[in-house]
Formats: structure tokens, sequence, C-alpha cells
């Protein structure tokens, strides 16, 4: 699934080592869902997970620009219930 999204806001979450379970970041990009059409949009505010390779293109500089990422899964539980979109971005940063 192909989804058009405008940055709102970045965000960078750290956790720390828990049962067992290694501590670790998320670097995120909060979205707003500006597919077509527009009735079949996301109403919540929807979260993009950045991978290492995609970080450093779009880190610092996608607050206010329109994205397309290719969605591969939707994850919910992360960032306190809202989605995450997992995939790829597709193009870079636009105004």
């Amino acid at each position: 699934m192909i989804m058009t999204l405008t940055v709102f806001k970045e965000v960078h979450n750290t956790w720390p080592p828990r049962n067992g379970k290694p501590g670790g970041e998320a670097y995120d990009l909060l979205c707003m869902d500006m597919s077509n059409p527009a009735e079949h949009r996301m109403e919540e505010m929807l979260y993009y997970r950045t991978k290492d390779e995609e970080r450093p293109r779009v880190w610092g500089k996608s607050v206010g620009t329109t994205i397309q990422v290719g969605v591969s899964k939707i994850r919910h539980g992360d960032n306190g219930g809202k989605a995450t979109l997992l995939g790829q971005i597709i193009t870079e940063p636009k105004k």
C-alpha cells in the first residue's frame, strides 16, 4: 500500500533494557495521511518508523514536508497505541 503523508513532527524515543530484552531507540515521523481519495484517509495521526539508511536523508529536514511511503506493515502498541507504519520511503521530502 502506498500512502502520501505530511510530516507534522519528528519524535526520537529511547528505552532501557528490561526483562532480558535489549534497550533501543526509534526515530519516528508523526504524520497526517494525505492520500487520495480524501474520504478514505486515516483520521488519526500516524507514526512512520524511519530506517537507519533513510535517517540521514530525512531526519532534521522533514517537518512540514510531504513524503510517499510504501507500507508493508501497520503496528499498534508502540507510541501509546497509535498506529506505526513500517515500510520504505518512496519519495524524498517535498515542501
